[in-house]
């Protein structure tokens, strides 16, 4: 959803500077104090309101006993044990969050949350500063007003639900727009069919289920899709199940059947066939149907756009991953996916979904509590920065931080914005060596083995941030090492190696590296074919073209034809781009007779 100044923003980054320092003098942290979340519920339904209905007394009370909390932690760095610090987080984001509702709204939606404190906690501990709060909130009393205690009973699908159609977006397919299903109607569908659905609507993390809180299309679909397909568990299946329709890649102005149909659904789909766009929303469309969380992944490579499937499938008996294979083409197992985030409307790597799947290894107070962790993380270098009048948070603090930060991951190691946050302040010039080592070791402990892909989005940024060009050089081989037995991590670690060579002057070396990289790991896609693009660069910029047209030959000769792929798929392996290039040396080097027949090899 697009950006929104909110309460809870409020509270976590611009609360008054004045209030906070004066509460940590006067206030014990050894003396106990009455539960904060029972305090915010008496203080939001007494706290005077303004002439427009909304509360003039912010910052709630809870952002004291939340500062508290914090003190407590800095003196004794026990972060073992958060339940009081996330009983106070919950009572500030409560407080934060329920008051930016005019005064009308507020009374029934406080009684409800009070008597159903678990509701409460999944729908304000996945609420953050993207979300609009009060237009959230509003579908919360829409679902409490159609299903009432249902709402409780299966509170992270009601906190997803909120939290994606505070702002709903249809989903576009290609040409074809979807709208959402409305939010009393989808849960009505969720709950009423329970007991069919994969997911376990009750225990599953709200982060997950906000991928089926985004279903589009109708609820006749669903009931179609789910009566039909509830024993398959592959939604691969389902993907490959849809006639690709050939004629759509192939002639200009041509309008696909099941668009010239009319009436696009599941149905018309799975009739009329459709392009990789069409397959991916049928089979992802099945997968919410049956309570599969399922994404929409799109990839590029080559200047050709690819459609496939993320869904959630069972790890275990406790817990789950996300599979990205589903659709994905060979010539793509090397490319990176995006996805869109429902509840933030971002377009994030598919990594970055994967490693949500992990909280669901981590019990609902370990959720919260990592949640409370890395608010605490935030609050305490707010508070360090006004105290220090706006110039800048000295490292003492920002260790605290990593130091929360580390153990909310540790807590529950699916905590995604924690990651990003910690990725933040180690990805600085001014964090030490010693951080960023530190930091290595602990993406690589809690994520490189189960998470490759994330693990290397998170180490990525950091060593990019070492300004000591040997010292990165040697983090760079570590990733190389590490990631070994991915070629397309250890082409990519590779690479930089390569560039940083370049900026220490040392183009010969980096020719032979860049070479290298093709050589070792052939079969890392686009890295590998970037690696020759550049070693090519270095070669003309030293007037060696000659080598270069050889470089070519050598490294076309080591691939293999990819067997029966559509010409557009075909275009983007390595292979047809290797031997392109090669065919255009050949050319202009004045081999007009071996370009051609380069070309016939391509099937130009």
């Amino acid at each position: 959803m697009p950006r929104q100044a909110t309460l809870l923003v409020l509270f976590l980054l611009i609360a008054t500077h004045r209030l906070a320092p004066v509460a940590l003098a006067q206030n014990d942290p050894a003396t106990p104090d009455p539960d904060p979340v029972a305090t915010i519920w008496v203080w939001l339904a007494d706290a005077p309101v303004n002439d427009r209905g909304f509360l003039n007394a912010l910052p709630s009370p809870a952002a004291a006993a939340f500062d508290l909390e914090l003190q407590d932690l800095r003196i004794t760095k026990n972060t073992r044990k958060p339940q009081s610090l996330a009983r106070a987080a919950l009572a500030a984001r409560l407080g934060a969050q329920l008051a930016s509702l005019p005064a009308e709204e507020r009374p029934a939606l406080i009684e409800f949350l009070a008597e159903h404190e678990e509701l409460a906690a999944e729908v304000a501990f996945l609420l953050g500063p993207r979300d609009d709060i009060p237009a959230a909130y509003r579908v919360l009393a829409r679902l409490i007003e159609a299903h009432g205690d249902r709402v409780a009973e299966l509170a992270p699908l009601a906190a997803a639900i909120c939290a994606v159609h505070d702002q709903p977006t249809p989903r576009r397919v290609n040409e074809n727009s979807v709208p959402l299903i409305d939010p009393v109607e989808l849960f009505g569908y969720y709950a009423t069919n329970q007991r069919q659905m994969r997911s376990d609507l009750t225990k599953a993390p709200a982060t997950v289920l906000v991928h089926l809180a985004d279903a589009a299309g109708t609820i006749e679909e669903y009931d179609w899709a789910r009566k039909r397909y509830l024993r398959d568990k592959d939604l691969g299946n389902r993907y490959k199940e849809i006639v690709y329709d050939s004629r759509a890649g192939a002639e200009d102005g041509y309008i696909k059947k099941v668009t010239e149909a009319g009436g696009y659904s599941l149905q018309t789909i799975r009739q009329f066939g459709g392009i990789c766009a069409d397959q991916a929303y049928f089979a992802l469309s099945v997968g919410k149907a049956c309570g599969i969380p399922a994404c929409y992944v799109r990839g590029k490579g080559g200047g050709v756009s690819h459609a496939w499937i993320g869904f959630v499938e069972q790890k275990g008996r406790k817990s789950s991953q996300w599979n990205f294979d589903a659709g994905r083409y060979t010539s793509f197992e090397d490319v990176q996916g995006t996805v869109r985030d429902p509840q933030t409307g971002e377009h994030v790597p598919d990594a970055f979904l994967a490693i949500t799947a992990m909280s669901t290894f981590a019990s609902r107070d370990q959720r919260h509590q990592s949640v409370a962790l890395a608010d605490a993380a935030i609050r305490l270098g707010y508070l360090a920065y006004i105290n220090n009048t706006g110039g800048g948070i000295n490292p003492e603090v920002a260790a605290q931080q990593l130091d929360l930060l580390e153990s909310a991951l540790r807590t529950d190691v699916g905590n995604l914005s924690a990651w990003l946050f910690a990725r933040r302040l180690v990805a600085t010039p001014t964090s030490s060596l010693a951080q960023k080592e530190h930091w290595t070791a602990a993406v690589d402990q809690l994520a490189a083995q189960t998470n490759p892909d994330f693990a290397f989005e998170m180490i990525a940024p950091i060593f990019a941030a070492e300004t000591d060009l040997n010292i990165r050089f040697n983090l760079w081989d570590w990733a190389a090492t590490r990631f070994a037995s991915r070629p397309d991590l250890a082409a990519r670690a590779r690479l930089a190696q390569t560039r940083l060579m370049i900026e220490q002057g040392r183009e010969p070396d980096a020719i032979i590296a860049a070479h290298a990289v093709f050589t070792q790991h052939p079969k890392a896609g686009p890295y590998a074919v970037e690696a020759l693009a550049l070693a090519e660069h270095l070669l003309t910029e030293a007037g060696r073209q000659d080598e270069a047209v050889e470089m070519y030959k050598q490294a076309f000769a080591t691939l293999k034809p990819p067997r029966r792929l559509a010409t557009n798929f075909l275009e983007q392996t390595s292979w047809f781009q290797v031997g392109t290039r090669y065919a255009e040396l050949l050319e202009a080097a004045g081999e007009s007779r071996k370009a051609a027949t380069i070309q016939k090899r391509l099937g130009r």
